[in-house]
């Protein structure tokens, strides 16, 4: 993809395919986009019109996704000394898109007190637009870790895990999402996906809601699992220990796939900005993921992570249901387990070389 322009109040960038299924020419006192099509694709202009143009750039996004924008000045943040609820924020790659966009929904939409906590466990991110947030510093690329540090850091009676892609729209999102648990659910999520292969259904950080002390009860996420399968297995854990999850309808948006093409797409910069601006619609982020991960050098990769996760999760599955050991988590370490701990490495080494090599596609 060619580079991106951005020049004081404008944005500009060229696709080489089309991303948009209209043209659009839009103007408002705050941003005025248009999409034309060019030869093999299309052609995004948006200026802005606001004191800090990013404004204007992503009320411009919020109008292409369809939904209403907030503010993207964070000065409002004030985090409680007693928080009711601790959202934990897992930033891998997308630091734009989490500072104006899912920070912002939290600040809006959440009426108890509550904290931020962002921990990060990504590649070359510039931490610096996060300095009033309480941060923390994970291992990079193993997800499971990382959920568990923030936790850990958490003060509130509830925690809510936010994936970097996703963000909320509904007012008081949590009020319902608490009263699931209240009700007698262990966990809940705004997302839940069924795995045809294992029978049952998991849930996703859009987020994930529950009890910091049911959060510990089942031992936290397995950081065996460092990248992939750690959402299966926790969920499985709870429903195989006699427990329920539950997906709570409350209006949110998950934009899947935006950290897979920051890392694989060759240009992060680009893509970092795209996103941040929320320019991209949902369906070309997932055919972009989808174009990504089917190369070779991916696919190989991901096979060599899964095979052994899967091996290590289908021990899981033998064991009987409300067994003590279904809450047993792991420490990876290379004595017992030396042929992952290898292959965890391998793989953090290549989280780092794609990111900055920009020869993963052609």
């Amino acid at each position: 993809m060619p580079a991106i322009g951005k020049i004081q109040n404008e944005f500009i960038h060229t696709f080489n395919e089309v991303v948009y299924d209209d043209c659009i020419n839009h103007k408002t006192n705050n941003f005025h986009l248009k999409i034309t099509g060019e030869e093999n694709g299309q052609h995004l202009h948006i200026t802005s019109y606001t004191q800090n143009p990013e404004q204007g750039f992503c009320e411009g996004g919020a109008f292409i996704q369809k939904f209403a924008p907030c503010s993207i000045d964070l000065s409002s943040y004030s985090q409680s000394d007693e928080p009711v609820i601790s959202c934990i924020i897992l930033l891998t790659f997308n630091c734009f898109f989490v500072r104006h966009f899912l920070i912002p929904s939290i600040i809006a939409n959440t009426t108890i007190p509550y904290e931020i906590i962002i921990v990060y466990n990504g590649i070359a991110t510039d931490l610096t637009v996060f300095e009033n947030f309480n941060l923390i510093k994970s291992e990079t690329g193993c997800v499971s870790k990382a959920y568990n540090k923030g936790v850990a850091t958490a003060k509130g009676k509830f925690i809510a895990i936010f994936h970097d892609d996703c963000l909320i729209t509904s007012h008081s999102w949590h009020q319902p999402m608490i009263a699931a648990i209240n009700d007698g659910a262990f966990a809940t999520s705004t997302e839940s996906v069924y795995n045809p292969h294992f029978n049952f259904e998991f849930l996703k950080g859009t987020p994930l809601l529950m009890s910091k002390t049911n959060y510990e009860l089942i031992g936290g996420h397995d950081e065996f699992f460092f990248a992939g399968i750690e959402d299966l297995d926790f969920s499985y854990r709870i429903q195989r220990s006699g427990y329920s999850v539950k997906k709570v309808t409350v209006p949110y948006r998950h934009f899947n796939g935006m950290s897979t093409v920051i890392l694989l797409t060759g240009d992060p910069t680009l893509m970092r900005t795209l996103f941040g601006y929320c320019l991209i619609p949902e369906l070309i982020i997932e055919k972009w993921k989808t174009r990504f991960m089917n190369s070779s050098e991916t696919q190989a990769m991901m096979h060599a992570v899964h095979g052994e996760n899967l091996n290590y999760f289908k021990n899981r599955l033998a064991l009987p249901i409300n067994s003590n050991k279904l809450i047993n988590t792991e420490v990876l370490t290379i004595e017992k387990y030396p042929t992952l701990y290898n292959i965890r490495s391998t793989y953090q080494n290549w989280l780092i070389q794609q990111f900055s090599s920009g020869n993963i596609i052609p």
